[in-house]
């Protein structure tokens, strides 16, 4: 095994006697509480980001998903196809308690 890394972090003094208060009711050293905390802290940061990543994918298929279904419904042979589809999503989320933000520019845009 390799020697660990030394860091060093400059706290306040009630800090510092928070951290020894914790780990010693842990019944674990100071350096021990500080490392599993610090380890924590990266797993959530890289959960975030991985998180983030995925949620802009889904939110760019979902946007062109939109699209491309407000353009066929655009160019139906049935002219109130697009209207009467509308007002089902809007039913439906009034069924589901969720608001409708008005869309920039007009209703009829694409």
């Amino acid at each position: 095994m390799t020697r660990p890394k030394s860091l060093q972090v400059h706290v306040s003094f009630e800090l510092a006697e928070r951290v020894r208060s914790a780990a010693e009711r842990r019944d674990i050293s100071v350096s021990e509480w500080i490392r599993s905390l610090l380890q924590q802290a990266c797993d959530e940061d890289d959960l975030k980001v991985g998180l983030s990543a995925w949620m802009q994918r889904m939110h760019r298929q979902a946007l062109f998903t939109v699209v491309g279904i407000d353009a066929l419904l655009s160019g139906h042979s049935d002219p109130d196809l697009r209207d009467r589809a509308r007002g089902a999503y809007a039913r439906r989320c009034a069924e589901f308690g969720l608001v409708q933000t008005p869309i920039e520019g007009g209703f009829d845009e694409a």
